[in-house]
């Protein structure tokens, strides 16, 4: 399995005119894409996280990924 980094990021929300934490995670690439800033370490996730069809948006991970929930155990099953 391949891994990638991912980092939380910030940006610039119209809607409430304010700075906002996002609810995804995305690779250095896939925030900067969108205009985004990343901050923090980062976590190394398995690289299906960030590709379609798992993510909608390349790059970042689908609304509400957490990857310290469960950690060292798959975030999701193929059938």
């Amino acid at each position: 399995m391949s891994k990638v980094r991912v980092y939380q990021f910030r940006k610039y929300d119209v809607r409430t005119d304010e700075i906002c934490t996002s609810r995804r995670w995305g690779t250095i690439e896939g925030i900067r894409e969108i205009g985004g800033s990343e901050f923090g370490p980062g976590v190394e996730v398995d690289k299906s996280a960030v590709e379609a069809p798992e993510s909608d948006m390349l790059g970042l991970t689908k609304r509400g990924f957490d990857p310290h929930k469960l950690a060292g155990f798959p975030q999701s099953v193929k059938a």
